[in-house]
């Protein structure tokens, strides 16, 4: 059974990326939260990896920043995640760990129908740029009842 976002990330090239969210551990009596999503895979050993990098939310007054490289790929049922452990940058004289999984695989934000609209798009390399889109019914019935008025 194919996975649609597997789907989706082959249609974009074989390439996907993941998001990711949690909370870090608790130092000096609090935690941060974070989300964020990873950039596309790089191949590595056994597999491929995503490089990520973010920001916490604040907590206490101060934020920790967060980047590194997510462990291989584990399979699940419905395609694959990450590992993304560490320890964030030292801010306010202090850091913290961080261990989560990220989420199912999805096409990155820059792929429209199944290509990339970038400098190695197949419009870059001079095909035929997509269709425009016909326009929807409504409007035609509206434009046909304006023609119609004397």
């Amino acid at each position: 059974m194919e996975e649609k976002n597997d789907v989706r990330a082959r249609e974009a090239g074989g390439q996907h990326v993941h998001d990711y969210f949690g909370r870090t551990s608790v130092d000096r009596g609090h935690f941060h939260t974070f989300t964020g999503s990873t950039n596309v895979q790089t191949v590595v050993a056994g597999g491929h990896a995503h490089e990520y990098a973010n920001v916490t939310r604040v907590a206490e007054n101060h934020v920790h920043r967060m980047s590194g490289i997510s462990s291989v790929q584990m399979p699940v049922m419905l395609g694959h995640v990450h590992r993304l452990q560490g320890t964030t940058t030292v801010d306010d004289n202090h850091s913290h760990t961080y261990d989560v999984y990220t989420g199912l695989p999805r096409a990155p934000r820059n792929v429209r129908r199944g290509r990339f609209f970038g400098p190695f798009s197949a419009k870059a390399e001079g095909a035929e740029a997509p269709k425009e889109p016909r326009p929807r019914r409504r409007l035609r019935a509206k434009k046909a009842e304006a023609d119609e008025k004397p």
